[in-house]
């Protein structure tokens, strides 16, 4: 039985385009990776790397951690990010960004209670120093 959301090999979407040719793997990669400071984030792979070291998260601590990094320098309230990664319809306690945050920081900081990457906007939320920040 074949996997969801796998092609039969006569099915395959090409991965051709019609103005650029075809694009490589590498390029593919490239496109859907997201870069701070010593931080590379591959959409790809879902996987992110610290000095090309991997670090270890979960799907939520992934998905919140793009959301970051993709609008990084920007402050994302705590509801903005509840809804953006729980979803709208979240019933429970506002205090789940915190608790993943602190995760994230333990995986990612050399002293997670002093932050260089992930910063607290106090009353509000969090945002991603920019690259040259940290």
């Amino acid at each position: 039985m074949p996997q969801l959301g796998a092609f039969p090999a006569h099915a395959a979407p090409s991965t051709a385009s019609a103005d650029h040719g075809e694009q490589s793997a590498a390029q593919v990669r490239r496109s859907s990776e997201l870069r701070s400071g010593p931080f590379r984030l591959s959409a790809a792979e879902r996987k992110l790397w610290k000095d090309g070291t991997e670090i270890v998260l979960t799907p939520t601590e992934w998905t919140l951690v793009k959301l970051l990094m993709e609008r990084e320098g920007e402050g994302l309230s705590r509801d903005d990010i509840l809804n953006s990664v729980w979803g709208r319809h979240y019933v429970g306690d506002l205090k789940i960004v915190d608790v993943n945050i602190r995760r994230i920081r333990q995986k990612i900081e050399i002293n997670p209670s002093e932050p260089r990457h992930i910063e607290t906007l106090w009353g509000f939320g969090y945002r991603w120093k920019r690259g040259e920040e940290q």
